[in-house]
């Protein structure tokens, strides 16, 4: 038996210990957590991309507007994405009626598209996970507490024996919330590359078109933003190399600048090692030396 009333409809607002709390009086809250976790810091990620329509601690109407659109047609989203060879900035506005002159930078449209995705792993399995307690106490949740502490029940056995009496319900949602946490990982690494300041038009036009054909794949979309941002350091490193500049004044420049940053409108760099590699696989270097 799944709830269907369970529904994230301020995708903005989400609070991760509000969840939490939320999911912690079901009986497998424990088998799950991990997963849970993920999906909000998908979600979290997300909404770090929406921090220009947070004033005051407010949200913009348009940032409100956007995601419950894209909330309530995602999944025409999804279609049009792959199935058209429009970008998917292009597809989501088209889907949801907005103005493609709006205030909403790419970035943000894709990142909505993945708070969506993440919410609906948690919606999912708040079904699996509130349905099954109500098979567990044949419908009357609120006696969960006393089972548990009745000592006269084998609780461990109990809880076995139902999962074994519809097993298929427990596969089908941990495969969709499954499925559906890759495609956010998919879209939050496409947002980051949409993000980056360090990409063009074109290039960011171009890894949306291979990971359309690679598919839901967010490791083809992570290797494509990376080829780009290692021939950033190489191209960076050969105007300074033009410069006069030593190979160890090169990587301690690039390592200051938003070249070295491990993913797009991300916040981690590359170490120096991880620099001088690429700059030793782009014939900029040779190996063994430092100069």
């Amino acid at each position: 038996m799944l709830n269907s009333k369970f529904y994230l409809s301020a995708p903005l607002n989400i609070e991760g210990w509000e969840i939490i709390e939320t999911f912690e009086r079901f009986t497998l809250y424990d088998e799950f957590a991990e997963r849970i976790d993920d999906a909000l810091e998908l979600i979290l990620e997300g909404q770090e991309h929406w921090a220009s329509h947070l004033i005051d601690g407010e949200w913009s109407k348009e940032s409100i507007r956007v995601l419950e659109n894209v909330r309530r047609l995602s999944y025409n989203i999804c279609q049009k994405f792959e199935r058209s060879s429009d970008d998917l900035p292009r597809c989501i506005h088209y889907s949801i009626g907005e103005s493609s002159n709006s205030g909403i930078t790419d970035s943000q449209y894709i990142a909505a598209l993945a708070i969506d995705q993440a919410c609906r792993v948690i919606e999912t399995l708040e079904r699996w996970l509130s349905g099954f307690d109500k098979d567990l106490c044949a419908g009357h949740s609120e006696y969960l507490a006393t089972l548990i502490a009745d000592a006269s029940v084998d609780f461990v056995a109990l809880v076995e024996e139902v999962r074994l009496e519809q097993p298929h319900l427990e596969i089908e949602s941990r495969e969709k919330a499954a499925i559906l946490m890759g495609k956010a990982r998919y879209y939050i690494t496409l947002a980051n590359v949409y993000a980056s300041p360090l990409l063009s038009c074109a290039e960011k036009i171009r890894i949306t078109s291979t990971a359309r054909k690679a598919g839901i794949s967010s490791a083809a979309v992570r290797r494509e933003a990376t080829i780009d941002r290692n021939q950033s350091i190489c191209d960076h490193a050969k105007r300074l190399l033009s410069d006069g500049r030593s190979e160890r004044e090169i990587v301690g420049i690039i390592a200051g600048t938003d070249s070295a940053l491990k993913t797009p409108a991300g916040t981690i760099k590359l170490s120096t090692k991880q620099i001088r590699n690429i700059l030793i696989k782009g014939g900029l270097f040779h190996s063994g030396s430092a100069k």
